[in-house]
């Protein structure tokens, strides 16, 4: 596997698996270009055979400056369970840690159980919410669109 950053001619081949590997639609403005030039020291991509397998997309808080945040995470389906994800996990915990972030932030659905198991796994801590979903602490309105996100904190 060879891990690398992401390059704005890759954006269109990520959005030619996201909504499959996803489960479902998924259209996102951080596939593009832009995002890309803006936050590519942040974005890797996984490949084998030259072949893409996954990729991570964050970046560095421009409000607390020892925070790094990971918007989004995807690993093709038939790869999931054989370390694709804790890879590009491990390589954004080297980006950012050589940048003097020792934080890391992300959030989850709360239905998706698999993905809390992996990120518990990763020594993601939940982080304390007023309000819970099916015994998990979850922010109800992460998103400001009603949106519930169990919340991860991590620190390097």
């Amino acid at each position: 596997m060879n891990i690398r950053h992401i390059e704005p001619e890759d954006c269109k081949a990520i959005l030619g698996v996201a909504s499959n590997w996803w489960g479902s639609n998924y259209s996102s403005d951080m596939f593009s270009k832009w995002y890309i030039q803006h936050f590519r020291d942040t974005c890797l991509l996984a490949e084998e055979n030259g072949k893409m397998i996954g990729f991570i997309m964050g970046f560095l808080s421009q409000s607390n400056s020892k925070e790094a945040y990971i918007r989004i995470v995807m690993v093709d389906s038939e790869l999931r369970g054989k370390g694709v994800g804790r890879a590009l996990y491990n390589e954004f915990f080297k980006c950012v840690g050589v940048r003097g972030r020792n934080v890391v932030r992300c959030v989850t659905a709360p239905r998706k159980k698999d993905s809390i198991a992996f990120h518990t796994r990763m020594g993601f801590v939940i982080e304390p919410q007023q309000q819970e979903f099916e015994g998990l602490p979850v922010c109800l309105d992460y998103d400001g669109r009603g949106g519930a996100r169990v919340v991860f904190k991590k620190v390097l």
